[in-house]
């Protein structure tokens, strides 16, 4: 019975016999950028790479905006959310 062990890049899954040529490659790959849509009351969010598109998630967000407006909740779910996320999402209004 052999025992073999090897090294992947988590990146592109590529196999190395050392762990320090796996983390070479990894820090070799570029950061990819990504855009995100949410709702700066609730922090919903819509990806325009999933089935929106641009615009169409930007719409979302802007009317997900509308309806908090409308409902007359923007305080309300703002502070909610802020205090739900640590404060990474939403609004404090004192």
């Amino acid at each position: 019975m052999n025992q073999i062990e090897y090294y992947l890049c988590p990146v592109c899954d590529k196999s190395y016999d050392t762990q320090e040529k796996a983390i070479d490659c990894r820090n070799r790959h570029p950061a990819i950028k990504k855009r995100w849509f949410e709702c700066e009351i609730c922090g919903a969010g819509w990806n325009p790479e999933a089935h929106w598109g641009e615009k169409g998630a930007a719409e979302q967000a802007r009317s997900c905006e509308q309806k908090h407006r409308e409902k007359g909740e923007v305080e309300e779910v703002s502070r909610r959310i802020f205090f739900m996320t640590g404060g990474r999402q939403g609004k404090y209004l004192p």
